[in-house]
């Protein structure tokens, strides 16, 4: 199958994005003043052989690797999605990419339930449509989960969005930081330690892999990011329904640091100065989708104007 790129123009604005139909990652996010939004790694795959080191990979049915069975963070970034026709209007232009389970051919594992032979056996089936939209200077990604099968089963999911940090200065912290999830509590995946953000800013110093859980009270994330040495900045809102009633999103924040970054093939050994992730996600581990049940997960990333 062709992993050519699929290019969305807004006629009216000259925004641009870039996805592909391996993963339906979005590599590219141009506002209408040439402002790029996304980091994709120089020694990212583009060909189908490996997941796309950066842009807004998908992460389905599992966030890390609970199931040693399933590759981490599933399977919707390993897959050909097929996409639908590009629209194009004076408001804004999309395309939207649609992935069911019975033509998952890689990821699913062998021994899970989410196999091809347990699934078939067990009813298991889901249907899955990611709408992209763009205007002059916001990203908007939708990530539609339908439970098309006849058992529940439970999920997590995840935009795994890359940043551009712009002059190179993630570490800089007047450069790039993120503001928003000050009361959050966190759990560091490094340390494994619970903690409660009371800092307004979060900032790279170190390397950062953290989630961060929102108050009983918040069910949207809603954060700012400052993304470089141009003093831009992003506005990040995530929010998730499951038939209309409100789910709660979390937010994982990471940056490889030094030694994770030469570790991994797929990136270079110094691009950790020039990206951050904000990845906001369903990931209690134990939210379950019925029999029939839609859940409609959304992430819209706005660039403010430039100081």
């Amino acid at each position: 199958m062709s992993n050519d790129p699929i290019v969305i123009q807004h006629s009216a604005s000259g925004a641009k994005c870039i996805a592909y139909p391996y993963g339906a990652t979005i590599t590219s996010f141009e506002t209408s003043e040439k402002h790029q939004v996304l980091f994709v790694s120089q020694l990212a795959k583009r060909d189908g052989s490996k997941a796309i080191r950066g842009g807004i990979p998908l992460v389905f049915p599992q966030f890390g690797q609970p199931n040693k069975d399933m590759p981490q963070h599933g399977f919707l970034r390993c897959n050909y999605w097929t996409p639908g026709k590009i629209f194009d209007n004076e408001s804004e232009a999309g395309c939207e990419f649609s992935l069911d389970l019975k033509n998952v051919i890689h990821g699913r594992g062998s021994d899970g339930k989410w196999s091809l032979d347990s699934s078939q056996q067990s009813g298991l089936n889901v249907t899955v449509t990611l709408v992209v939209k763009i205007t002059s200077n916001t990203l908007s990604t939708t990530c539609h989960f339908t439970n098309t099968g006849n058992i529940p089963f439970e999920y997590q999911t995840l935009f795994h969005t890359y940043y551009k940090v712009h002059g190179s200065t993630a570490l800089q912290p007047d450069c790039c930081n993120v503001q928003g999830f000050k009361g959050y509590q966190v759990y560091d995946q490094i340390t494994k330690e619970h903690l409660v953000q009371d800092e307004e800013r979060i900032i790279i110093d170190r390397e950062v892999d953290r989630i961060y859980t929102p108050p009983a009270s918040v069910n949207n994330a809603n954060v700012t990011i400052s993304t470089g040495s141009d003093r831009s900045k992003v506005s990040m809102n995530a929010f998730a329904k499951m038939d209309g009633k409100d789910i709660p999103v979390s937010c994982v924040v990471w940056n490889p640091f030094v030694d994770k970054a030469k570790a991994m093939a797929d990136f270079g050994d110094d691009e950790y100065h020039e990206m951050i992730c904000i990845e906001p996600g369903i990931l209690s581990g134990k939210d379950v989708m019925e029999v029939g049940q839609r859940v409609e997960f959304t992430q819209i990333i706005s660039v403010l104007d430039q100081v």
